[in-house]
């Protein structure tokens, strides 16, 4: 195992010193009148009056990268008004280097406007880990660690401070966490310091190593990854770009609004009639009361037309044409379900077991043309397909129909920065709903599923899931017989509460 160099005290760089910055995104102005100087950032713009002797000068210096606040004010001359940096401290980055060189070990870089920082040297005798909700990774050429319940990133410009990091995997006491490492002791005492100060690692205020963390019960239903999926894809803790940003709109070309099929057997599906429908639909509140999700079916197959009028109903392209303009146009589509920028990033694969009038296996839906393209005739790809989906929504047998929605990503991350794959899964759900009702005001057996296996699923759909990938599933067939359904999804011990009847009275409606 690879270990740092042990090296005796004396050899250790034994000082460091701390560097004040502003964030890259601040910008410093002096007002005209000389009375005040202005900074303005990513998120407020702020103005300090009257400022005194040497700040206006040190803030434009701190604009240019760290400094030593000893070298620009020798003397400490900076005390009177390093206050006012304090104040400032959601633009400011801190950083720790060492004296004689001044080469910067690490720098807690503010995220928020609410983001507050003060070192905290940890005692001797203490027990301290990384937080398990941290996150170590790459950005550009340097590391950087980050956690969903910490305002600050935290950039690691040396191996030394990495050494640091790295040590802190388990419960370790301070000389531990230095032991291995070419740092004076108290050196590794202030890069812990502004570690625990970011909330990057822990301190355990017991000697038997209990961490708050770890006791917290609102923390421990959160995994990591979904915790900080959950505050980069919304804003408030995080200083990523958000939104309609069009990042990539100068270096990649925008995907087509309609995926072009793939090749393969064509069958046309049928297209309703909307004055049959307007007739025969019944009521929406009975449709939307009537929804649940049934996971068995009847003996009768799902006819090629009821299938065409599902797809029809729910996914297929109404109009194509542009959206914004110049660099920014792209491709766009209407659909009969809501999206983001209408860039309709869904689409839809049929897993096809019991449809008379249509060959069995995996399917294309075609939504301009109105059409299944067969993928997929493997009756192994299929069946596994249908597998996943029995074992994940707990079906009693095969789907006739199992639809998977995939998505093009990159329709949505060429425009959206932050929230694009949160994006996604919203238009999964309203997809999903989209299918619920349609098929309830259809009489079909209809049911989500919860989870897809995308490495079965992309072998199985002939994609690259880096591209396209499964993001939700749909299953379909025709409702079982009548006592079958009345019991095909009741609660254990159910409160009646709020209209609790209205779902049969809504499914009595239909009957009738």
């Amino acid at each position: 195992m690879l270990q740092s160099p042990r090296i005796d005290d004396h050899d250790h760089p034994e000082t460091i010193t701390t560097l004040w910055s502003l964030r890259e995104d601040v910008r410093v102005e002096t007002a005209e009148d000389g009375n005040a100087v202005e900074l303005h950032g990513r998120w407020s713009d702020l103005r300090v009056r009257d400022p005194e002797p040497g700040l206006v000068e040190t803030l434009r210096r701190m604009s240019l990268g760290p400094v030593s606040l000893d070298n620009v004010a020798p003397g400490g001359g900076h005390r009177s008004w390093q206050r006012a940096l304090l104040q400032l401290q959601d633009l400011v980055v801190r950083s720790l280097a060492f004296a004689d060189n001044g080469q910067v070990l690490l720098s807690a870089v503010p995220l928020t406007h609410a983001a507050r920082f003060s070192p905290e040297p940890p005692p001797e005798s203490a027990l301290l880990k990384l937080s398990r909700f941290a996150v170590l990774r790459r950005e550009g050429d340097m590391f950087q660690l980050e956690s969903p319940l910490s305002l600050h990133r935290v950039l690691l410009h040396r191996p030394e401070a990495q050494w640091v990091v790295a040590a802190l995997g388990r419960p370790v006491s301070v000389a531990k966490a230095g032991a291995d490492i070419p740092l004076a002791r108290a050196v590794v005492r202030e890069i812990l310091g502004y570690l625990i100060g970011t909330g990057m690692v822990l301190v355990s205020p017991t000697a038997d190593g209990d961490f708050e963390e770890d006791q917290d019960p609102v923390l421990r239903t959160w995994s990591a990854h979904d915790m900080l999926f959950h505050t980069r894809s919304v804003m408030g803790r995080d200083d990523g770009d958000y939104g309609a940003t069009f990042a990539h709109a100068a270096q990649i070309k925008p995907q087509p609004a309609v995926k072009n099929p793939p090749s393969g057997p064509v069958v046309p599906l049928p297209r309703p009639d909307l004055d049959e429908l307007l007739d025969r639909d019944p009521p929406f509140t009975t449709a939307l009361e009537g929804r649940r999700s049934v996971r068995e079916y009847g003996t009768s197959a799902l006819s090629l037309r009821t299938l065409g009028e599902f797809l029809y109903r729910t996914a297929r392209v109404r109009s194509i044409g542009m959206a914004g303009e110049g660099e920014t146009a792209y491709p766009a589509s209407d659909r009969p379900y809501p999206t983001g920028g209408a860039a309709y990033d869904l689409e839809l694969y049929l897993t096809v077991r019991d449809c008379p009038e249509l060959p069995s296996g995996i399917h294309y839906y075609d939504p301009q043309d109105h059409c299944l393209v067969l993928v997929n005739e493997d009756p192994a790809a299929a069946g596994e397909l249908s597998a996943g989906a029995m074992a994940a929504a707990a079906l009693a047998t095969p789907p006739p129909v199992l639809i998977t929605m995939t998505s093009r990503f990159q329709r949505l991350s060429w425009k959206y920065s932050g929230l694009a794959y949160a994006l996604v899964l919203k238009h999964v759900g309203a997809l999903i709903q989209t299918f619920y009702l349609v098929g309830s005001a259809m009489g079909l057996a209809c049911c989500a599923v919860c989870s897809e296996d995308i490495t079965v699923s992309a072998g199985a759909l002939g994609l690259d899931w880096r591209t396209e990938s499964p993001v939700g599933s749909f299953v379909l067939g025709p409702l079982p017989d009548e006592e079958r359904r009345c019991h095909a999804h009741h609660l254990d011990e159910r409160v009646p509460v709020n209209g609790s009847d209205w779902p049969e009275r809504s499914a009595a409606v239909s009957r009738g």
